[in-house]
């Protein structure tokens, strides 16, 4: 008799066991669920664009044959050496500038793993900004022979940005389900213009640029010369998007973008009594640095 109480405590003592067991497994929390991303996409964002615009003269002459026209130096770079990215020269001007615009982008997401995402995206974007130097046709002022050229309040400089666009990878790690993390990289395209105005009424006797009978008892032309180009650049950023539901996915991004603009302008002198005075040419650099903050919403399509 004792043993068979012995043999129903150990089988009971197994079945409770077993059940307990699967009572844990039923219980166990489930793996999250990640939403799917991948899909092609398309969104409408607003953005300010900051442009950080070094102005420098890289090439005077004047007369026939050309004699050089000493440059102007440019700024100091930074004496703090924890300041690494303005430790080398400065500009001789610099022609800054910040506007709010909008862009359409899209693209198309790859969820290569549940955490993991990579894709492509091309964006367009209009902000018509502008900037405005006096007292110089050019970002800097030159002394050609005796004579001022710049120094007036009617002489200016004026650079303005329009439109620019990318085309870019992005490499995103999902922290949430519904929240992603990314880098992204590519190629940028941005437009310019650069207008060079020299004064047609003088503020002082002292000012001779483009006034009749001004520029050695000559008269300096064309007054206004306008420059616009589009380049292409490299371009770097970051930022996180985070779906709203299941189709709309809103984002938070900052994007540089580098760019280099290179022009010459010529302008001959009526009535100059020496050839020495005329052309006078001049070649200047607009390097671009372009600091973009958006957000924007898009919706996905699958």
């Amino acid at each position: 008799m004792k043993k068979i109480l012995i043999g129903i405590v150990v089988v009971a003592t197994l079945l409770e066991t077993r059940a307990i067991a699967a009572d844990l497994e039923v219980r166990a929390t489930p793996p999250v669920p990640y939403s799917n991303w991948s899909g092609p996409y398309v969104g409408l964002g607003v953005f300010a664009r900051y442009n950080a615009v070094d102005g420098n003269l890289t090439s005077a002459t004047v007369g026939t044959p050309a004699a050089a026209i000493p440059l102007p130096p440019k700024s100091p770079g930074c004496s703090n050496p924890l300041m690494f990215w303005c430790s080398g020269a400065g500009a001789m001007q610099y022609v800054d500038s910040i506007s709010l615009g909008f862009r359409i982008y899209g693209g198309w997401n790859f969820q290569v793993a549940p955490t993991y995402i990579i894709g492509v995206e091309g964006d367009f974007g209009y902000a018509n900004e502008t900037s405005v130097f006096h007292g110089s046709p050019y970002p800097a002022n030159l002394l050609v022979g005796s004579l001022p050229f710049g120094g007036s309040p009617w002489d200016l400089f004026r650079v303005t940005t329009t439109w620019d666009g990318s085309a870019r990878l992005r490499a995103g790690w999902l922290a949430t389900p519904w929240m992603m993390l990314y880098l992204t990289g590519g190629v940028a395209l941005t437009h310019l213009e650069a207008e060079s105005t020299c004064a047609t009424a003088p503020a002082s006797p002292n000012v001779l640029n483009c006034a009749p009978g001004n520029y050695f008892s000559g008269t300096l032309g064309p007054v206004s010369i306008i420059n616009s180009a589009t380049k292409f650049g490299w371009t770097a950023g970051a930022g996180f998007d985070i779906a709203l539901g299941s189709n709309w996915v809103a984002r938070a991004q900052y994007r540089f973008a580098d760019f280099e603009f290179s022009f010459t302008d010529t302008r001959v002198c009526n009535g100059c009594p020496s050839a020495t005075s005329s052309p006078l040419t001049i070649s200047y650099q607009l390097p671009v640095m372009q600091h973009i903050f958006e957000l924007g919403l898009a919706y996905k399509f699958q």
